[in-house]
């Protein structure tokens, strides 16, 4: 339920709406969004690792959990409700409602083994994926009545797109509660020691230098962040390139997105229950080679029916990357640290999260066909001129390919794991 009830943020506000009420409905640049989002992710990238380890001191992951989750439904609820002329302090509040989402997820990726253990454990990781690909289809169908400005026949609350932000917030409270009311929190070993946020951070440091105690970590972490620099990009352009590479319009983009979207809720669900029995790092291995090879199919594919099914493809490879890596991190790492290595696993998404879009935007601004670099590269490619306005994102496609494989080169000494044995008695 908190898988779905999250989701239903990041699809309506990240993905959806705020950027387009920013651009489109206020008129503004799209650094508003750009700037603000960038920097939430850097600074839950900072503090995470810090307040996981002391999430894991405390036993009170579900406590932090909560309180990252009303603050980031007051955050996004309130912004509707202040005047345009306070647009800076909207756009801080945007901010901040996406660094207590993001930072809300290590706590909630912790409490993984709270409720399942051993490969069960796997089959529920991706059954959550699945529930939040189906929660962001809820979540698009429940607030559009909100985005035309009238519901019922009352005016809603906001302007513009802004009409959504106020009842997502809602939805995304009431549907987590089951969360907060339900799952039991399991207290395993740990030191009876309290610590400040210096000490939390001392032993983030101190579980980065020692990473021998936990074969093959840092080198999961550090390829992760390569598979997360790759998703995370196309997430945050795969509407744009939908519409000037593969030459999809309106409706067809949004049945495109749709469709990759049913397609990751299913394939989170087999993939999840096949995790039970196959080897994690095999799996994601595979998925990563998946994911080479549909992004390189996608810089040549101009046919429709192909694009649909390699949509269908990628959106089983997105839910495949979360369902297994949760599990593989939390099967290399002793369950009183779950805390603190979903922390170092947040820094390596969130880092990601402002890099990939970097790299995207310089190369498609570089080798845009109105710039020097795009008009010397598509002459000396013979590319006609109706094909120049898609070379720079497929060069930016290629990119990703290329930091994929880079990410997957680091991950192949990734040793091999069984199955978590351990309960809570030990």
């Amino acid at each position: 339920m908190y898988d779905l009830a999250n989701t239903i943020f990041s699809m309506n506000i990240l993905s959806r709406y705020f950027k387009p009420w920013v651009v489109e409905d206020l008129g503004k640049d799209g650094l508003y969004y750009d700037i603000p989002y960038a920097a939430s992710m850097l600074v839950a990238g900072l503090l995470m690792p810090a307040l996981g380890a002391l999430s894991d001191q405390s036993a009170k992951k579900k406590l932090f959990l909560l309180f990252f989750t009303v603050s980031c439904c007051l955050a996004l609820g309130i912004i509707p409700l202040l005047p345009l002329s306070l647009f800076i302090i909207m756009v801080v509040l945007f901010a901040a409602s996406n660094f207590f989402y993001e930072g809300g997820m290590v706590f909630y990726n912790a409490l993984l083994y709270s409720v399942a253990e051993g490969t069960h454990a796997r089959l529920i990781s991706g059954f959550g994926v699945a529930m939040g690909y189906f929660g962001a289809m809820v979540g698009l169908i429940l607030v559009a009545p909100f985005a035309d400005g009238i519901v019922f026949g009352i005016d809603v609350i906001g302007e513009g797109s802004a009409g959504v932000f106020l009842p997502t917030a809602i939805i995304f409270f009431i549907l987590a509660l089951p969360t907060f009311i339900w799952v039991k929190e399991k207290e395993w070993k740990r030191t009876k020691k309290k610590k400040s946020i210096k000490d939390a951070y001392r032993d983030v440091w101190e579980g980065i230098i020692e990473t021998r105690k936990y074969p093959g970590v840092m080198r999961f972490l550090i390829a992760d962040y390569f598979f997360e620099d790759s998703v995370a990009t196309v997430i945050l352009n795969i509407g744009v390139f939908s519409s000037i590479v593969l030459g999809l319009e309106g409706g067809s983009i949004d049945a495109f997105l749709i469709t990759s979207t049913v397609s990751a809720m299913i394939g989170s669900l087999i993939l999840g229950r096949l995790a039970k029995g196959f080897n994690l790092k095999s799996m994601m291995t595979s998925i990563i080679w998946g994911w080479i090879v549909v992004l390189i199919l996608f810089i040549f594919i101009q046919n429709l029916y192909l694009i649909y099914v390699l949509g269908s493809i990628t959106g089983i490879l997105m839910g495949g990357l979360w369902t297994v890596s949760r599990p593989l991190l939390a099967e290399m790492v002793p369950l009183q640290e779950l805390g603190r290595f979903f922390g170092l696993y947040a820094l390596s998404g969130r880092a990601a999260a402002i890099l990939g879009p970097i790299i995207w935007g310089t190369i498609v601004y570089v080798f845009s066909p109105e710039r020097s670099a795009g008009i010397w590269l598509a002459g000396a490619l013979s590319i006609p001129e109706e094909g120049r306005a898609r070379l720079p994102y497929q060069l930016a496609i290629a990119a990703l390919v290329i930091i994929m494989m880079i990410g997957l080169y680091i991950f192949r000494k990734v040793p091999k794991v069984g199955h978590r044995v351990e309960t809570i008695d030990e």
